[in-house]
């Protein structure tokens, strides 16, 4: 018996969600921001999408990003979180068990000016 224990990374479909999402592997597969007519039909699911992810969560469609991975949404939320508040400081403080696409970001920001202290975290090991 195989059991998967990293679902933190990467985790099963749901089936629900896998049928729900077919129509985009085959027939609906235009890059929805084009003016096409392959567009407007992607377009508008991601539209539907983003609106129904706002209802549930009582938040503004304009405040739902879609991200393809985990590491470019750390990515974003990181240098969104800098760029909101460097008018009160370009200080931030990380730990150095970050996962890389973190740490790099925290890094990369250290070259555009940002002062970055990295608290050293002992990794616990069971």
């Amino acid at each position: 018996m195989k059991v998967y224990l990293d679902n933190n990374a990467t985790t099963k479909v749901d089936e629900e969600v896998v049928k729900a999402m077919m129509p985009y592997f085959s027939d609906y597969y235009g890059n929805p921001f084009s003016l096409h007519l392959f567009g407007n039909e992607t377009g508008l699911a991601v539209t539907e999408a983003r609106q129904t992810i706002a209802d549930i969560i009582k938040a503004k469609p304009s405040e739902i990003i879609f991200t393809a991975s985990g590491s470019e949404a750390d990515n974003l939320a990181i240098r969104g979180i800098a760029k909101a508040y460097k008018h009160r400081g370009k200080h931030i403080i990380t730990s150095t068990i970050e996962h890389p696409a973190v740490k790099n970001t925290f890094i990369d920001l250290m070259e555009d000016g940002f002062e970055v202290t990295m608290v050293h975290l002992m990794k616990m090991v069971l």
